[in-house]
């Protein structure tokens, strides 16, 4: 079994080597803190509690922040780990000091729980600057207890300036941190058998050399913040999210099956970080036909690079575009806020038809479990009654 643990980017890359014919598991974890201070085992008092907060874990169950691969499991082939980000905040037991994570809406949901919490737990949140060392510790845990299996760490993007704007990414920190932990990370190969290195700075290379040399092209997603006055929109500040690379998780698959064959990460020709990306972006303008196109492709990415294109042309109202595909819009959580922030820009009852279109979609998609329903769709509601002037 090939086991993939972290946050989304080994979901996906689960998903591509899957798609290669291989059995695959994900995991989903919160924190390195949770299985360097575990005891090996689900606490005896955590146990009991694991059904009543499900949903509060958000994918992290117990089994995966203290055992990652349990004595259950089927014995790992391949562990492959990424620099995942941290869940805050994270809870430290008073006496035994395991590190766990759970939703603190929990407490308001469950009367009881917020007064049991608080008799036996403190509060933590992880300092970004010694990120890379509590991460070691967890490495260094699982090789003791898994000896003999190869561990493949993936060294996240850093922030070049091409990948503008303001390119950031979920664990905190990163930018800049990041030139520091991929040396930290290489020291690891050297001192921690059985711990490999794959850096996607040098396999995005590889692909940008081949592909549309625009980081819109492969990572589409924007983060916005709003400057107001009264209700009223003043400026727009954008970040590009570097977490979600839509072309590099088959190009990472196939190197991955090519470590399974040979023992080790070999990069090509081309794979070097390019000049270009010290260069600072700039906003490349679309057609409408080109928007319309990718808005109709029913993708995430394509979706969300339409909708990012249309902040570049502020002086026209995109919103007709949405309404005219608004049936193929795909229920994507980071693509829902940067149309959720046109509409603030660009208030227009139109958006109305749109948001009760893909409420029937939203409704459907249970993939990501109840709660991401539930705020999805109370997002959808925000949306409509401010395209109706409401607030």
């Amino acid at each position: 079994m090939l086991y993939f643990l972290g946050n989304c980017q080994m979901d996906f890359l689960s998903r591509a080597m899957a798609g290669k014919g291989h059995e695959c598991e994900y995991r989903v974890l919160a924190s390195p803190f949770t299985y360097a201070s575990s005891p090996g085992y689900i606490p005896a008092e955590l146990g009991p509690l694991a059904r009543d907060l499900e949903s509060f874990f958000h994918g992290r169950s117990l089994v995966n922040q203290f055992e990652m691969i349990s004595s259950d499991d089927r014995p790992p082939r391949l562990v492959v780990m990424n620099l995942f980000h941290e869940n805050s905040p994270l809870f430290m037991h008073q006496t035994d000091k395991y590190v766990f994570f759970v939703d603190a809406k929990s407490w308001e949901l469950i009367p009881w729980f917020e007064t049991w919490m608080k008799d036996r737990f403190g509060m933590i949140r992880g300092n970004p600057a010694t990120y890379m060392k509590r991460y070691r510790d967890m490495l260094e845990k699982f090789l003791s207890r898994f000896p003999g299996v190869d561990v493949v760490v993936v060294v996240r993007l850093s922030h070049h300036p091409a990948f503008g704007p303001d390119p950031y990414s979920y664990l905190e920190g990163w930018g800049e941190m990041a030139g520091e932990a991929l040396q930290t990370a290489r020291s690891w190969m050297r001192e921690l058998p059985g711990v490999h290195v794959v850096e996607l700075d040098r396999l995005f290379a590889g692909i940008w050399q081949k592909s549309e040399k625009s980081i819109e092209a492969h990572c589409p997603f924007l983060k916005f913040t709003l400057r107001e006055d009264r209700g009223r929109v003043t400026g727009v500040q954008a970040s590009r999210d570097v977490e979600h690379i839509g072309s590099m998780w088959p190009v990472l698959a196939d190197r991955l099956v090519e470590f399974m064959e040979i023992g080790r990460i070999r990069y090509r020709s081309g794979e070097s970080v390019p000049e270009e990306w010290n260069v600072a972006w700039r906003p490349r303008r679309l057609s409408e036909d080109a928007m319309l196109a990718l808005l109709s492709s029913g993708a995430n990415y394509h979706c969300a690079r339409a909708v990012g294109a249309f902040f570049h042309d502020l002086d026209t109202d995109y919103t007709e575009l949405l309404v005219r595909t608004r049936r193929l819009t795909p229920v994507c959580h980071n693509t829902l806020h940067m149309i959720r922030t046109y509409g603030r820009v660009k208030p227009n009852p139109a958006l109305g038809l749109w948001c009760r279109a893909h409420r029937m979609a939203a409704k459907d998609f249970t993939d990501n479990g109840p709660l991401y329903q539930e705020e999805y769709l109370q997002r959808l509601d925000e949306m409509e009654r401010f395209s109706l002037g409401g607030q």
